[in-house]
């Protein structure tokens, strides 16, 4: 069991969250720099808004550990908690490591508590070609659409599996249906390529990437997915580190069904030195999570938010209950798997016959 103090990092809002990741980072004697990327607008209560990156231990080390919370806005409660918890609880670092923190790659969707961007979009959708023809999304409009017409509802499709990873494939047709990718690249993916740039993957031995989600799988269990292709140097690294705890949705062994316009696919392109997994929290049924994000949806296509009202804070306060608890059991089951991943990780990038290309 934790106590109190150790689970206070957790925060479902982005104020609170970036409060104690900043506090973190400034008591620090691992990290090195903070910078910051502005967003463009601000939060709900008229708040600056900010993606803050922390580069901690060797920022010259060959082999690096990237930790990234927030691609999907609302759910960044859970990936700031492991980061904050992180820099904390470490005093120093092994000299051969570099640990780059992105936190709250979508502050506005955090602040918001929203899963998309400001502009409707759901980023981890949006890392398509876009000079290129869009992937063709009929079918997964069909879906929604059979929702729509009645012909199905939330309850029938969170049962069927085959459904369920149709509806959350990710659509470039419609901005007003979930999972849209979005017509550019977003603020979000425009960050992370500078965020890349800097890190300069070409210049290391080894880069491991942990994305951090929550809203699928089982209760608390942090599921580590690879969208590698299946017998990738990348992904034969990511099974050597992890083992059989690694779930492939190529194999069909996932939470998760194939998706289009992944942020691993942006990061597999670096190289097969680079690794990228999502650590991704289970929280409640996919019924559920239809039903929150359908509401939020609905909500921010209005003209205007009331943010006094009682219909907003109601799917406000379920967007935020559903993809980050305030539930102690929860919490501390995110805590010890975090924990638990992060430090394999590093022993494996600390270890040159693992770390090398």
């Amino acid at each position: 069991m934790y106590a109190d103090a150790v689970l206070s990092v957790f925060s479902q809002r982005y104020s609170g969250a970036r409060d104690k990741f900043v506090s973190a980072v400034e008591t620090s004697s691992i990290v090195e720099k903070l910078t910051n990327f502005a967003h463009p607008l601000k939060g709900p209560k008229n708040e600056k808004l900010f993606c803050d990156v922390a580069w901690a231990g060797n920022l010259k080390a060959k082999n690096v550990l990237v930790l990234v919370s927030g691609l999907h806005g609302v759910e960044g409660g859970v990936g700031s908690a492991i980061q904050s918890d992180f820099i904390g609880r470490h005093r120093r670092l092994p000299s051969d490591i570099c640990v780059v923190l992105i936190h709250a790659i979508n502050p506005w969707g955090f602040a918001y508590a929203s899963r998309n961007d400001h502009e409707g979009i759901d980023v981890n959708r949006n890392f398509i070609d876009f000079d290129a023809a869009k992937p063709d999304s009929s079918k997964v409009m069909e879906a929604w659409q059979q929702i729509r017409d009645g012909k199905t509802d939330f309850a029938t499709v969170g049962m069927d599996r085959a459904q369920f990873d149709l509806l959350t494939q990710g659509q470039y047709e419609d901005p007003n249906t979930p999972y849209f990718g979005g017509n550019a690249a977003s603020w979000s993916r425009q960050t992370i390529e500078q965020v890349v740039a800097q890190i300069k993957p070409d210049k290391r031995d080894r880069v491991l990437v942990i994305d951090i989600h929550s809203g699928l799988g089982a209760y608390g269990f942090g599921e580590l997915i690879s969208d590698h292709p299946v017998d990738s140097p990348a992904n034969l690294f990511a099974r050597k580190v992890f083992g059989p705890t690694v779930t492939e949705p190529a194999l069909g062994n996932s939470s998760s069904g194939l998706k289009l316009g992944l942020h691993d696919y942006y990061w597999q392109q670096q190289g097969e030195h680079v690794t990228f997994l999502t650590l991704e929290f289970g929280t409640f049924t996919g019924q559920e999570m239809l039903t929150v994000l359908a509401d939020d949806l609905q909500l921010q296509q209005q003209e205007k938010i009331d943010w006094s009202d009682e219909k907003t804070l109601e799917t406000k306060h379920a967007m935020q209950d559903f993809f980050c608890p305030e539930q102690k059991q929860w919490q501390e089951l995110v805590l010890f798997r975090g924990r638990q991943v992060l430090e394999m990780a590093m022993d494996a990038l600390s270890d040159t016959t693992a770390g090398g290309r």
